[in-house]
């Protein structure tokens, strides 16, 4: 932008905050054996990412086993028997979200 001063103001289109690095869970240190749920919610590439994370969970983080569901449509709330059978088979879930 010019101001009357003759001068330009230039911008920087880098973020200013610094994304916080967090350590890992003391409730779950380790995926190693563990049963993890992939939670799809039927947007574009979704399915994509959620089957490309199981296979590095299942390889690189020996998840001992990878639950996969989806929910109807991602405009609505997951249906009920879906979260709690996630909730009661799962030690953890991942919703994937893309477009």
């Amino acid at each position: 932008m010019v101001s009357a001063s003759g001068t330009i103001q230039i911008l920087d289109p880098r973020p200013e905050d610094v994304p916080e690095e967090k350590g890992v869970s003391a409730q779950l240190p380790s995926l190693e054996g563990k049963v993890i749920g992939l939670l799809e919610n039927r947007k574009y590439h979704a399915d994509s990412f959620l089957l490309e994370l199981q296979r590095v969970l299942e390889e690189e983080y020996q998840a001992k086993k990878v639950v996969y569901a989806s929910k109807f449509t991602f405009s609505m709330p997951c249906a009920d028997e879906t979260l709690d059978s996630l909730v009661e088979e799962c030690d953890v879930v991942v919703h994937g979200i893309a477009d």
